[in-house]
């Protein structure tokens, strides 16, 4: 096992904590799309808000959406996308500084058995 450096360690907690976000915001987009396609309006609705038109491929039909509903799906995917992003980052980081300190305690643990 790998001893980690506290720095590692909070990369590590970040890690986990962005994954779990990107995870959490796509279910909520398909959770939204889903409610989008039972509750949303199929005909444009000024008077409630509803005439974003989105084509809901679940339904296979059009529902009308209002704007703070259609703002959120692109936010939602952005914010997965680029917490998958991070996460993909920060583990090739952590990779890079877990191998050599890895290789150096190995050095040490050598020289330590020849003396």
């Amino acid at each position: 096992m790998v001893d980690l450096t506290p720095q590692q360690k909070q990369l590590m907690w970040l890690l986990k904590w962005l994954f779990r976000a990107s995870i959490l915001s796509f279910i909520l987009l398909g959770c939204l799309i889903v409610y989008f396609g039972e509750k949303a309006p199929t005909a444009a609705d000024g008077t409630s808000g509803h005439v974003y038109p989105f084509y809901d491929k679940l339904h296979r039909n059009y529902v009308y959406l209002t704007e703070l509903e259609n703002n959120s799906i692109p936010v939602l995917c952005v914010l997965g996308v680029g917490g998958v992003f991070c996460c993909v980052f920060i583990d090739f980081k952590l990779r890079r500084s877990v191998t050599p300190s890895e290789q150096n305690r190995r050095q040490r643990e050598r020289q330590d058995h020849d003396d």
